[in-house]
């Protein structure tokens, strides 16, 4: 059962309940109702497959987003030559989707626990599409669309596709560490990469991953609160963040959802932490550190 938040919460590692969908395995760190329907943070693991994890489909509302985390995967968005994009999907980890918990359970084959706390089930049969066709065409309330006479895109060139991505609301992919990086040194040397910004998402969302170092023992660590709300997941390192008055040590894996005017602290107690951080709206954490800093040519 999911409950509906507006306070701060953790979810450590594979800790999240997880559901069945076919082969794979969905988590929910964070949810439309558990961020007020700001965004969805919305975790998959699967074993390796030929078979498409879902058929083609389009959102006609709604933004998704896909980050890579660990492994490898193959996404496909719209043909490179069509001029008539019917959504505004961007590069596709979070889902901005106010029916997220509803339409996973519509697709759940069940629960999903292991006492070994395996992120997916290593036994389970990858050899059928995730979602039957028939299937897909009762989830239109869902704002999901069937695309049977879809055409992938091949036109990829340097990690990047399409080649100039600024200011649009069309599909485009990022390869790891190729996207714009910036060098925020107010504090801590902190480098941001943003992966899709408030032009391309229509000032909905803004996720970006942030790399910083291990703060001085001198240093004073700058208070943080913004209007929307956040989420970090830890993808390398320790976070460390206060707020509330609790203080929480985040490892790989680990999530952490701020809501929105919630003061706030963030700093590295190692030589190397790096995050993915999702914001609601244009003006988040990401934004103010990007802004009058120096482009860098280094993730780190």
């Amino acid at each position: 059962m999911f409950y509906s938040f507006l306070f701060g919460a953790v979810a450590f590692g594979l800790a999240a309940a997880a559901h069945r969908g076919s082969y794979q395995i969905y988590r929910f760190p964070a949810t439309g109702p558990s961020s007020d329907y700001a965004f969805s943070l919305i975790q998959t693991n699967a074993l390796g497959s030929t078979a498409l994890g879902v058929l083609p489909h389009l959102h006609e509302v709604h933004y998704e987003n896909f980050f890579n985390f660990r492994g490898r995967f193959q996404l496909w968005t719209d043909k490179y030559d069509d001029e008539n994009l019917h959504t505004p999907i961007l590069r596709c980890l979070v889902s901005f989707n106010r029916a997220d918990v509803d339409l996973f359970y519509a697709l759940s084959s069940g629960d999903y626990t292991a006492s070994t706390f395996t992120p997916y089930d290593p036994s389970a049969n990858a050899s059928s599409v995730g979602l039957s066709a028939g299937l897909i065409a009762t989830l239109e309330g869902f704002d999901v669309y069937s695309q049977s006479t879809y055409s992938p895109r091949r036109d990829a060139v340097n990690g990047t596709a399409p080649a100039n991505t600024t200011g649009c609301l069309h599909p485009y992919f990022v390869a790891k560490d190729y996207g714009p990086n910036y060098l925020n040194s107010q504090s801590e040397y902190q480098v941001i990469q943003p992966l899709v910004t408030g032009t391309q998402s229509a000032n909905n969302f803004t996720p970006s991953t942030i790399t910083m170092e291990r703060v001085s023992s001198n240093a004073t660590v700058p208070t943080r609160q913004f209007p929307g709300h956040a989420a970090f997941e830890v993808l390398e390192g320790s976070l460390q963040v206060e707020m509330l008055g609790e203080k929480v040590s985040l490892l790989q894996g680990d999530v952490v959802f701020i809501p929105g005017n919630t003061t706030y602290n963030y700093y590295s107690e190692v030589a190397y932490t790096k995050f993915l951080h999702v914001g609601q709206g244009a003006e988040g954490l990401d934004s103010v550190l990007i802004q009058g800093v120096e482009s860098w040519d280094s993730p780190v």
